[in-house]
């Protein structure tokens, strides 16, 4: 459990305390508090920047880094995919 989770969990637990010994306003107060202690959602996602990697992408990475000089940045404008994609391909990573 994260501590931001757990920190809620004690807020709500002492706001109740105070709830039930009498003091709404301070426990009024402690509830207000927890919302702010939420992660926000995303903003906006990132857009995908290259194409998925069927097999036959694959194989064709493969090909040009054993048949070629060329670097992996090279590889992945001529086959259109991110380099770190090429880079995963080859390393055995996908």
């Amino acid at each position: 459990m994260s501590d931001i989770v757990l920190a809620r969990q004690q807020i709500r637990e002492i706001a109740q305390r105070l709830l039930d010994g009498g003091h709404a306003q301070e426990a009024n107060a402690l509830h207000q508090i927890l919302p702010l202690m939420q992660r926000r959602q995303a903003a906006r996602r990132m857009e995908r920047h290259s194409r998925r990697v069927s097999p036959a992408i694959r194989e064709r990475i493969i090909e040009l880094a054993e048949t070629t000089d060329m670097h992996s940045a090279e590889i992945a404008a001529e086959v259109g995919v991110n380099p770190g994609r090429v880079s995963e391909i080859l390393q055995g990573d996908r």
